[in-house]
Formats: C-alpha cells, sequence, structure tokens
C-alpha cells in the first residue's frame, strides 16, 4: 500500500503517519518494521521498495522526499527509465509493504508542489495522496480543528472564544495543541475554557521563539524590544521559562549532532525530525558553547531575580539578552 502525504502542516501530517504506525506495525517488531528514510536515491529507493520485513508482520516506511520535488542544494532528479521501473515496482509492491512519501514544505514557504511533473503523477496513480495545508486565521476548518481537540482534552471552548484563541496563537497547530494542554492543567476541575484564562495562560510561543531567533542571530536591539513587547502580556518569568527550556533543547540538540543524525536525536530526544533538521540549520553557524553561554546568562538572570539582588526584576533579563 502506498501513501503520500504533502503541506505546510506538519502537526497533521505526523498526526496521520502516528495512526498508520499504530494501526499497521506490531508493537513487537517496531523496532525493525518501522523505518524512517531522508531522501534516499534511486538505488536506495528501489532496495527499501522490494525488502521485505526481517520478522513477521507488516513493515511501514516513512520516506521524506522533499528533495524529489524542489529546487534545493542536493535535488534528486529521476530520468525516465527510473521512472518506469518506479512505476513497475509500484504496481507489484508486496502486500505487507506499507510505503508512504512525505513532504514536508516550511510554512513560511510560498513553494507549491508541481502535479504536472512525472514523479507526482506516477506516485498519484498508485498512492492515496492527501494534502496537509496551513490553515488560514478565517477558515472554518480551523475553529472546527481546535473545539475537536479541546473535546479530546475534555475541554469546552465557545465559537467567539476560539477566535480569540487563533488572534492570540495564530494557526500553527502544534502551538495551538500545547497551548489547549495547559489550559487544561491550569484551569482543572473547571472545563470551560475563558477568554481571560486564554490571556492569563497562554504564552505567545512564537513570539517567543522570534525572541530566540534574536539572541542567536546577536540581534540586541530587536531582542530587548520583543521582551518589551512580550512582557506586556506576559509575566516575564514566564517568559523567561520558556527561553530557557528552547535553548537548554538547542544546546542538547547541537551537542548531539556532533555524533547523531537526525533521526537519533529526534528519537532520543523525543522531538519531530522534521524540526530537529530545522534546528540544525538555525544552529549551523552558532557553536555549543555560545548556545551553553546563553542559557547562562539566562539561569543567571532567573538567580538574581528571585533573590531581589537587583530591584528593578526586569532588568536582569535584559542584562542578560544583553550579554
Amino acid at each position: 500500500m502506498l501513501y503520500f502525504y504533502y503541506g505546510q502542516e506538519d502537526f497533521n501530517i505526523e498526526t496521520e503517519l502516528q495512526k498508520l504506525k499504530s494501526k499497521i506495525v506490531d508493537k513487537t517488531f517496531l523496532s525493525t518494521n518501522y523505518r524512517v528514510y531522508d531522501n534516499p536515491k534511486f538505488n536506495e529507493l528501489t532496495d527499501i521498495l522490494r525488502t521485505p520485513p526481517l520478522m513477521f508482520g507488516n513493515i511501514l516506511c516513512v520516506i521524506n522526499c522533499e528533495k524529489y520535488f524542489f529546487d534545493t542544494k542536493g535535488k534528486i532528479n529521476f530520468d525516465d527509465k527510473e521512472l518506469k521501473q518506479l512505476e513497475d515496482i509500484f504496481s507489484s509492491m508486496l502486500e505487507n509493504l506499507y510505503v508512504v512519501f512525505v513532504c514536508r514544505i516550511d510554512r513560511e514557504s510560498t513553494k507549491k508542489i508541481d502535479t504536472r511533473r512525472k514523479l507526482f503523477k506516477i506516485i498519484s496513480k498508485y498512492a492515496s495522496v492527501t494534502e496537509f495545508p496551513e490553515f488560514k486565521p478565517y477558515q472554518k476548518e480551523l475553529a472546527l480543528w481546535i473545539q475537536k481537540q479541546a473535546k479530546k482534552k475534555d475541554l469546552i471552548i465557545s465559537s467567539d472564544t476560539v477566535q480569540f484563541l487563533i488572534e492570540r496563537l495564530g494557526t500553527n497547530l502544534r502551538i495551538i495543541d500545547n497551548e489547549l494542554e495547559k489550559l487544561k492543567l491550569a484551569i482543572y476541575p473547571e472545563k470551560m475554557v475563558k477568554k481571560e484564562h486564554i490571556q492569563n495562560i497562554c504564552t505567545s510561543t512564537e513570539d517567543v521563539f522570534a525572541l530566540a531567533d534574536y539572541i542567536l542571530k546577536g540581534q540586541k536591539d530587536k531582542a530587548l524590544l520583543e521582551f518589551k513587547k512580550l512582557c506586556t502580556n506576559k509575566h516575564y518569568l514566564e517568559i523567561l521559562a520558556v527561553l530557557q527550556t528552547n535553548f537548554s533543547r538547542l544546546a542538547a540538540v547541537k551537542i548531539d549532532s556532533a555524533d547523531k543524525n537526525p533521526s537519533e536525536i529526534a528519537f532520543k530526544h523525543h522531538m519531530n525530525e522534521f524540526i530537529v533538521k530545522k534546528q540544525l540549520e538555525k544552529l549551523k553557524n552558532v557553536s555549543a558553547d555560545r548556545i551553553i553561554q546563553i542559557r547562562e546568562n539566562l539561569l543567571e538572570a532567573e538567580y538574581r531575580v528571585k533573590t531581589g539582588e537587583i530591584a528593578f526584576y526586569e532588568l536582569p533579563v535584559e542584562l542578560a539578552l544583553l550579554s
């Protein structure tokens, strides 16, 4: 069985992959019968498509294939002879072999898959194709998705409150899901989510990520402005806590990249492999020592705040951003 998942909404792609894994692969043989490949070239790809499982049961292969469709560094092209071979393999795949081609598109990107390409047409002929586009703030589907996720977490949220949540958090489903989980814990035993809950509890995570990016790039003036903007809605210690968590994760990813590939790092830290790859791209020209120093500066700022060393509590954080 063949599948093709593509689009900007990585959270939905990952959710569908997890559903497939649970449905198809026997947990006993998960380590051998569930495999992930990153843009394999033709010979490796044909080997994957012909390889039977090592043990009993079904095998699920996830093939990340961004380089098959976009003009990126290391783009992979198939000639007509190779495409014909792939089509022959697709038409006679083993019954217990399940293959998912996955093409994730950056949220900020305007890229689109060219559906006129031979490779897309061949895959579409034999595969179950699903697009996972990024939701727009005004789409009813986004509001329905939020209410459905809230219901799964035993929360109740009105249509007006959903719109308020979208205005505050944006359309990134992974961020929204995390904030719904935070709301569930924070308002327990209540179930009804109110606007004031969102205002007081939900951190605009995208803004904190923007702040972290400014810090990494050494753009101190922008970092300070972003911090002051965040402080108008959130307590500075909460912002500091999110930053510390973020930089601790970045430090771990950077250190592990010395002797581990993205798949191994993702498995070790329970992260999505695609996110690990994006973080490694961001950290390409940043040393591990610098990330660790930033984290230590933030820890020192927290210590100085909590011990009352400096009367103006925001100042230690601002000094850490300038360090």
